[in-house]
């Protein structure tokens, strides 16, 4: 199950990153934030697997979209945190019955 959900989130990770960059010619550079369906699509993979969405996500766009990349990294940080502290809470609740 857990396999799934990281193979699925790599996947989409993938697609998106080759499909907005793509759209840059090599050699130039795009200064554009992430548009609003991006920063969807960005915190769904990160929800799923905030390491490895987050670092395929910078590492795909770092040269042709910097701007994009810093917010994708942004994303998977706090996805991450966010599930830490989620894993947290769930852990109390139920180590305290």
């Amino acid at each position: 199950m857990i396999r799934d959900v990281v193979l699925v989130s790599i996947v989409l990770c993938f697609v998106l990153m080759f499909n907005r960059r793509s759209k840059i010619p090599k050699g130039q550079t795009s200064q554009e934030p992430l548009t609003r369906n991006e920063k969807i699509y960005t915190w769904i993979i990160c929800f799923l697997d905030p390491i490895l969405g987050g670092a395929i996500l910078y590492y795909g766009w770092k040269n042709r979209l910097p701007i994009k990349a810093k917010k994708a990294n942004q994303i998977s940080l706090w996805a991450f945190f966010l599930e830490l502290v989620i894993g947290i809470v769930i852990l109390i609740l139920i180590g305290g019955k």
